[in-house]
């Protein structure tokens, strides 16, 4: 997972750091203006869950082989 280093002024990547403490470190070295936020940690997206289909098993074919 990497978090990304976003100048919201430009829209630009500053860079991309393995974890959220390296990020945060490489943000505090960057100037800061009073009353902005120019720069923005970016966290990866959460992963998507797979959810597996279930069968839809039905009664009606079972009843139907019983009554032959």
């Amino acid at each position: 997972m990497s978090y990304k280093l976003l100048d919201t002024f430009t829209g630009k990547v500053l860079g991309e750091y393995e974890t959220k403490a390296q990020a945060e470190k490489a943000e505090s070295h960057l100037i800061h203006e009073p009353g902005e936020s120019r720069y923005e940690l970016v966290e990866p997206p959460a992963p998507k869950k797979v959810s597996k289909k279930k069968a839809v098993v039905t009664k009606e074919a079972d009843d139907k082989e019983e009554s032959n």
